[in-house]
């Protein structure tokens, strides 16, 4: 049986959209091949820019960085959930009814569709953003991640960060800025964020992608 695999990662560029505060990256050819007979760039951007993980070192000092994390923090069975109609609020309510799958699964990603304002001042604005009931019952299971098509899983301003310290605390990663959740099946997928090996890193950029079997 063969994987068809889909790309979940937006692409990084020149001014990409960044969560409100933080610098915009910056990349650049810094010698080309007319001239020097290779092409390089210089990249700078910071750990959260794009599709990215946050990974305990992000919130809690001393805990792991993505350089203490083995590989396999960041692969696993797949389920994506439908939140595009949650408004600002995803319950605990919306959980309860994939209980028995999450119990499964390794990686919970919440599709709320805000994706399709990427690149609008409208992407930081009033996205959804899991509330205490769900954050406490998604860490009652043994995940290795959740992530989200949206820039965090808390709101802009927030400066208490419920959902990162809850998810951080209790050893998963979060993924954010996901793009195209929509193409996925509920369930029979696998995914990836493998992020750079950075020491001491609070999180990196990755290339977010998912695995389907052909029957998935």
């Amino acid at each position: 049986m063969t994987a068809h695999l889909l790309d979940l990662t937006h692409e990084l560029k020149t001014r990409s959209p960044v969560f409100p505060g933080d610098r915009e990256p910056s990349i650049a050819i810094s010698h080309t091949i007319g001239k020097d007979g290779y092409q390089d760039m210089d990249i700078h951007i910071t750990t959260h820019t794009g599709t990215h993980i946050d990974c305990p070192r992000h919130i809690y000092e001393g805990r792991d960085s993505v350089s203490d994390l083995p590989v396999e923090a960041f692969y696993g069975r797949g389920l994506v959930i439908d939140c595009t109609y949650c408004g600002g609020r995803i319950t605990g309510d919306l959980l309860q009814k994939y209980a028995a799958r999450v119990s499964e699964t390794d990686f919970l990603l919440l599709h709320t569709g805000w994706d399709k304002y990427w690149g609008t001042d409208a992407y930081f604005r009033d996205f959804p953003v899991p509330d205490a009931a769900f954050a406490e019952f998604l860490v009652s299971y043994p995940l290795r991640g959740v992530g989200i098509d949206a820039a965090s899983v808390d709101g802009v301003g927030l400066s208490d960060l419920a959902a990162h310290r809850l998810f951080l605390e209790n050893g998963l990663v979060i993924i954010e800025n996901l793009w195209g959740l929509d193409r996925l099946p509920q369930s029979g997928f696998h995914f990836s964020c493998f992020p750079l090996k950075i020491s001491g890193g609070d999180g990196s950029p990755v290339r977010a992608v998912a695995y389907l079997d052909d029957g998935a």
